[in-house]
């Protein structure tokens, strides 16, 4: 591997570290633009590492799946407050209507 890919790796995991921020920040969008530039910096094809890239790689991997986590988090609390919001809604409905 050249040092050229190391680079590569090291910048996505940096960008993967800034999206994970923009995630505890809820700031989506951020975290969606951050992953496009991401993406165009890994390599299409993995071939034989060296083991400064496997670490690098396994970092990678590590945050990416807490970032995973943290959008399934977020993901069930807006989950939790539609639910929430619908229940609301159909009890006014039901006040609404048995006060007329």
């Amino acid at each position: 591997m050249t040092d050229a890919v190391f680079n590569a790796l090291q910048q996505a995991l940096a960008l993967t570290v800034e999206m994970i921020d923009a995630a505890s920040h809820g700031d989506w969008t951020m975290v969606s633009e951050l992953d496009a530039r991401r993406q165009a910096l890994l390599p299409a094809e993995i071939g034989a590492f060296d083991m400064q890239h496997r670490e690098t790689l396994h970092a990678l991997h590590a945050h990416n799946q807490a970032l995973l986590a943290r959008a399934e988090q977020v993901r069930e609390q807006v989950e939790q407050q539609l639910s929430q919001h619908q229940y609301n809604h159909r009890a006014l409905q039901t006040y609404v209507t048995s006060a007329r």
